[in-house]
């Protein structure tokens, strides 16, 4: 199953009203010096920088239209930044900002996607292949916001991805190729801003490389139930994704959703390792922030 991070996010807490530890005292004046005045700056009610726990789990596909599902759970610690020019980790769905460019309602910023590793000895249709590494996918995205007030409750977007993707079985990344994805999404926040709604429509295409990473057999690997196959760039499939994210409070946020994935008319289709053109998924995730920064965050918004 291919997250978009914030990628992003549940396992049910205990207890939902902890409040962050105590720390040492220290020194702002030292250590996070004050910004200088500037007229033009507007400085947010966050802090610029944040430390977090965090805890992602998902269960669906385990590449794109593989009949086989797997399950994954990743703790992490999770930092967040909110810099003028570059954010990372703010947002759970989408964790790398950078105010490449901005207006009103038109900017650039990243997008950020992956696809988790796979065991080829737990997929049928894999067996005595190699394993599919993990696969992260970051790149540049134009967002057009159409209107400035909200519709139906709220705010409607189309954001044109354009994602190089990287494989990693060591330090050394592999490159796997480009994706291409025009997303059209619908937010919506509720009166008390602890609840959001993102609902996302995706389709993508991919190079004759990116599409080699998980539909392509070599020689060595066919039999006859699995024969070689050479995949081609083209159309991979469309993703429907829900999002409901809900902050409890300052410490504590989480994120459920689902993705509906959709593989009819795909290129690939031929392949041996292409097994099922849907796919339904489910993923969770939590927050907890345990210290923050007394320096405020730079308002991009």
């Amino acid at each position: 199953m291919r997250l978009s991070l914030k990628t992003a996010l549940l396992t049910l807490l205990l207890s939902c009203g902890l409040a962050a530890p105590t720390w040492p005292e220290d020194k702002p004046d030292e250590a996070e010096p004050e910004p200088e005045a500037d007229s033009e700056l507007e400085f947010s009610d966050d802090p610029l920088w944040e430390m977090r726990l965090a805890a992602f789990s998902r269960y669906g596909p385990a590449y794109p239209a593989s009949k086989e599902s797997q399950f994954n759970f990743v703790p992490l610690p999770f930092p967040i930044y909110r810099g003028k020019f570059f954010r990372l980790g703010e947002d759970s769905e989408n964790p790398i900002r950078g105010r490449i460019f901005r207006t009103d309602r038109v900017k650039l910023d990243f997008a950020f996607d992956l696809n988790f590793p796979v065991d080829s000895e737990e997929i049928d249709a894999r067996t005595n292949m190699p394993d599919l590494d993990f696969l992260l996918e970051v790149g540049p995205e134009l967002e057009f916001q159409f209107t400035r007030e909200p519709k139906i409750g709220g705010h409607w977007y189309l954001g044109l991805q354009l994602r190089p993707a990287f494989s990693f079985d060591s330090i050394t990344p592999d490159y796997r190729g480009v994706a291409f994805t025009p997303e059209f999404s619908y937010r919506v926040k509720f009166k008390d801003d602890r609840d959001a709604l993102k609902l996302r429509i995706s389709p993508t295409w991919g190079t004759k490389r990116y599409m080699d990473f998980f539909y392509s057999v070599e020689e060595e690997f066919s039999n006859a139930a699995r024969p070689a196959y050479d995949a081609k760039g083209g159309y991979l499939g469309t993703d429907f994704t829900l999002s409901w994210i809900n902050t409890i409070n300052e410490q504590w946020e989480f994120v459920l959703g689902t993705r509906w994935s959709f593989h009819q008319g795909a290129k690939n289709e031929a392949s041996p390792l292409f097994t099922q053109d849907y796919g339904i998924g489910a993923y969770a995730a939590f927050t907890w922030k345990f210290w923050e920064s007394k320096r405020r965050a730079t308002r991009i918004d």
